[in-house]
């Protein structure tokens, strides 16, 4: 019985270990560290479907950060807010399939890049020239993501069955 507490606490700081690695991510992505924090917890808690006491719980983090982050993530359709008969609890789930939707929503995103840098290639006399070099190199790489990024979407949805 002492074994499989053990190990009962071993996964559970295995998780949490995640969830901070996770979170570390996020901040380099600019977003705050709870929000990282919020999704890394949902990602392995169970069940999956988890309410904001759960969640503050878990993270041991006070009800505005959290409030704070799943605003976020319900806003930026990360996370799902559920409800179900009979019960007056909220709860919170990562969307099925959120990072392929996402991706394929800002595909339009590599176009604006694209015409923009591109515009910033003709400020030189000659974007040729080795002056142009570092602003021609973003609007290669960026034409070429913009070509291929939605081939690689369709891809995965093709392979994944979605």
């Amino acid at each position: 019985m002492h074994e499989r507490t053990d190990q009962a606490a071993d996964t559970s700081q295995e998780k949490l270990r995640f969830v901070e690695d996770l979170a570390l991510v996020f901040e380099r992505m600019g977003l705050v560290r709870m929000t990282g924090r919020t999704v890394g917890w949902l990602l392995v808690a169970e069940p999956p479907e988890q309410t904001f006491g759960q969640i503050a719980e878990a993270l041991q983090a006070s009800k505005g950060s959290i409030s704070n982050a799943l605003k976020t993530l319900v806003t930026m359709r990360w996370v799902n807010k559920i409800s179900n008969p009979g019960d007056r609890r909220d709860y919170y789930v990562i969307r099925p399939g959120i990072l392929p939707e996402l991706m394929r929503q800002q595909s339009g995103m590599y176009t604006d890049m694209t015409d923009t840098i591109g515009r910033g290639l003709r400020l030189f006399d000659d974007p040729a020239g080795a002056g142009a070099a570092r602003v021609r190199e973003i609007h290669e790489f960026m034409t070429w993501i913009g070509r291929e990024m939605p081939a690689l979407i369709e891809r995965w949805y093709a392979e994944h069955g979605s």
